[in-house]
Order: structure tokens, then sequence, then C-alpha cells
């Protein structure tokens, strides 16, 4: 499985967003929802990608504002866990899905 090139929409409850793996060593997010009220923040980030084992993976990158980001990506499952530290120290973590956004699909996409 290759997640270059490819969009996903992430549901994490609190907050949903769409994915863009552009390559290897970037990604862009668009929150599209947080906190039940509409978003459109984005930021394209340099990214770091593992294999764990087929179809899981780890993401790793972190944010302009300062955030550190490491997620856990299991496609098989359709199932992300996600963990973020802000810059004062606090840690965060959530428990979401995440599903493969096909050519026609526009989830909130800008």
């Amino acid at each position: 499985m290759d997640l270059t090139g490819n969009k996903y929409f992430v549901d994490f409850g609190m907050a949903k967003a769409i994915l863009h793996i552009w390559s290897e060593s970037r990604l862009s997010f668009t929150i599209i929802e947080k906190d039940d009220k509409q978003d459109n923040t984005t930021e394209t980030v340099a990214v770091t990608i593992t294999e764990l084992r087929p179809a899981l993976y780890l993401l790793t990158w972190k944010e302009s504002n300062g955030n550190t980001v490491t997620q856990v990506q299991d496609h098989e499952n359709e199932l992300i866990y996600s963990n973020w530290t802000l810059p004062d120290g606090t840690f965060n973590n959530v428990t979401g899905s995440i599903k493969l956004l096909h050519e026609e699909e526009t989830i909130g996409t800008p």
C-alpha cells in the first residue's frame, strides 16, 4: 500500500480533517470542523512516514505553531491514533477513523 498522492478523511469526533499525503516527506492537513464548528485551517508540513507493517504507518511532523504530532494510521481497520504535544508541553491523544477519499469525494475540501 502506498499512501502518497492520496487524500484521507479523518474523524476524531471533536475534530474532522482532510489529510493529503503529497509524498513521503510532505503532507497537508485541512481541519474542516473543530468542536462542532466549521473550520478551514490548512497547513503543509514536512512529514516522516514509517511503514510498520502492510497498511499500518507511523507519521510524525512538527507544525508552524510548534505542535509536534505523532499518528499511527491503521488503514486495514480504518483507525487512526493521534498524539500531539503543544509548545507548553501539554500532551493530547485521540482515536478516530480514517478513510481513503476517492477522486469524486470532496468532503469538506476547500
